[in-house]
């Protein structure tokens, strides 16, 4: 219980209990995510200080950068937005990228977010320095360097963002219009042209209808199959895109445009606009039932997509027999492709998944003994899927973040990981969904991140970081789970670790509302905690946020009645 002695040698902490930790937070990248996190802990957390930094000359992230034709999301307008911030005024029941631009732009705008962003700098490296308890983060800024220091530091890139080349010979040796889709040329004229598209992921499927339209020809490469499943979101989203009178959407089932009168009344009757939404985001989250094989919900599921791909692809059905994969639906991520299918079976598209051998400077040989030439290449072939930063992060002991990463990367529930003290990702490993809304769980993440940096803020926490103990039970709770699924099938996909460790790294073991309820609760017991006013020990800090006895009504004599303004009354029966 420790001498009289050193009970006396115990010094109280110089300040109301009330009183926070000034903190400085660095969030790295301006977009969906990164916004909403900024947003939430300037209301949460008003004494920190908080800096954004950004690559880009604007904020949106991969709104911001993928310009493709075609760039949609893949999930109901009135699903993709954040829950504080309902835009009635979506003009399609799918919107493209650039209304979901303006939509990001608009919210940074009302909330003052771009003051606080630093466009144009690229994050170099950070490093933990554990005497201290912070972050040191190198940034470039044209052609400055410079090092800032942060009590906290949250990763907000995703993985989605570092878009790569295919590995194919030859490729740097055309000499006609080369383009990924993630870097696309807005002057290229593809009209009348002959076009290679490489790829079978969502951007090669919303791409290829508005090749289409355009060019000569267009010759779709593809290494794997895929699945082309029916748009999310059940029948809420069947009765939408046909036009159904009461679903609140169009009559134009080509596009899926809102009327006038529909978006009229989506402003002006908000309780009209409430149910609407909320019935869209139901039907949305039920696509969870249909990721167990043998369930109902997986067998009706499977044979929709099988009828929806053989009757429009009717006029060639070979096609359907070279995209049909042995796997199931859902084992990699389910792509609806509005128009997709449509085109595949148009005259001047020919597809093919014969492997590509080579590329030469005008065209390009397949396995089949075929050579076409072309004039462009899209490569809509996906990015570096790794999790793993750009840049270098060290924590505790000099160790690197990429070491501890390099078989599979992996954060205690999506978001904090052992070694890495005051660092949180939003986007990082096992963070989306393979049915339902995504901003659901990002949304539950960000919710996490900011009650953890009020805890910090409270009691004057120096360090916090996950145990190893708590990431091992997570990991285990994960390899149970994902066998259940059709995710460890045998496909090649962007959830799993590589081609031949089948780890699942890219979804959240559940549906997204059973992230949000796990994240609603925080354990803190799964963390380690430093404290301000630790000894040499490593003891006495870990009350000293109860600081001298007084608050701050107390100390400035303010209401010092204020629980009466917070009562919770208990029901009563009656």
């Amino acid at each position: 219980m420790g001498s009289y002695e050193e009970k006396l040698a115990y010094r109280l902490t110089n300040r109301a209990l009330d009183t926070p930790r000034s903190l400085r937070i660095a969030i790295i990248g301006a977009d969906v995510s990164g916004i909403g996190l900024y947003i939430r802990l300037r209301h949460y957390v008003p004494s920190a200080a908080i800096q954004i930094y950004e690559k880009n000359i604007d904020v949106g992230g991969t709104w911001f950068e993928n310009r493709y034709p075609g760039v949609a999301c893949d999930i109901p307008s009135h699903v993709y937005q954040y829950t504080f911030e309902p835009n009635t005024q979506w003009s399609k029941f799918f919107s493209g990228g650039a209304e979901i631009l303006e939509y990001v732009r608009g919210v940074a705008k009302k909330y003052e977010v771009r003051e606080k962003v630093s466009f144009e700098t690229t994050v170099l490296g950070m490093k933990w320095n554990e005497e201290k308890g912070e972050w040191a983060v190198k940034v470039r800024k044209g052609g400055e360097i410079e090092t800032r220091s942060f009590d906290i530091v949250v990763n907000a890139t995703g993985c989605l963002n570092n878009w790569k080349w295919p590995s194919i010979p030859g490729l740097n040796d055309f000499e006609g219009k080369l383009m990924h889709s993630a870097n696309w040329d807005d002057s290229w004229d593809y009209s009348n042209k002959t076009v290679a598209l490489i790829g079978a992921g969502l951007s090669a499927i919303q791409i290829l209808p508005h090749l289409q339209k355009k060019c000569k020809d267009v010759f779709h490469f593809t290494r794997g199959r895929t699945w082309i499943s029916e748009p999310f979101g059940g029948i809420a989203t069947q009765q939408a895109i046909a036009g159904d009178k009461d679903s609140g959407n169009c009559n134009n089932a080509a596009m899926n445009s809102y009327s006038p009168e529909e978006l009229k009344r989506f402003s002006e009757d908000s309780e009209y606009y409430r149910k609407y939404r909320k019935e869209i985001e139901r039907f949305i989250n039920l696509d969870h039932s249909c990721l167990f094989p043998g369930t109902p919900a997986a067998i009706d599921g499977q044979q929709r997509v099988i009828e929806n791909m053989k009757l429009k692809l009717a006029k060639k059905p070979e096609i359907y027999k070279q995209l049909k994969p042995e796997f199931r639906p859902g084992c990699r991520r389910l792509t609806p492709g509005p128009g997709f299918l449509e085109a595949l079976v148009e005259e001047n598209v020919h597809f093919t998944n014969s492997p590509i051998l080579k590329i030469m400077k005008d065209s390009i040989s397949t396995a089949d003994g075929k050579t076409q030439r072309v004039d462009g290449i899209v490569c809509a072939t996906g990015f570096d899927t790794s999790f793993n930063p750009r840049f270098e992060v060290t924590g505790r002991n000099g160790i690197l973040l990429s070491d501890q990463w390099k078989e599979y990367s992996s954060a205690y529930l999506s978001l904090a990981i052992p070694n890495f003290p005051n660092f949180f990702t939003i986007g990082g490993p096992n963070p989306a969904t393979g049915g339902g809304s995504l901003l659901i769980i990002f949304a539950s993440i960000i919710g996490y991140v900011v009650k953890a940096v009020q805890k910090i803020a409270r009691e004057h926490i120096k360090s916090m970081v996950a145990t190893q103990e708590s990431l091992d039970e997570w990991e285990k709770y994960m390899d149970a789970y994902f066998p259940g699924t059709v995710h460890i099938e045998g496909c090649t996909s962007w959830y799993k670790a590589g081609e031949t460790n089948h780890k699942v790294v890219g979804l959240w073991p559940g549906s997204s509302l059973h992230a949000r309820k796990t994240l609603e609760h925080p354990r803190w017991e799964d963390f380690q905690y430093g404290y301000e006013n630790d000894d040499e020990k490593g003891e006495d800090g870990k009350l000293s946020w109860l600081g001298d006895g007084w608050t701050v009504a107390d100390r400035e004599a303010g209401d010092t009645s204020w629980y009466l303004d917070e009562i919770d009354y208990p029901p009563v029966n009656k």
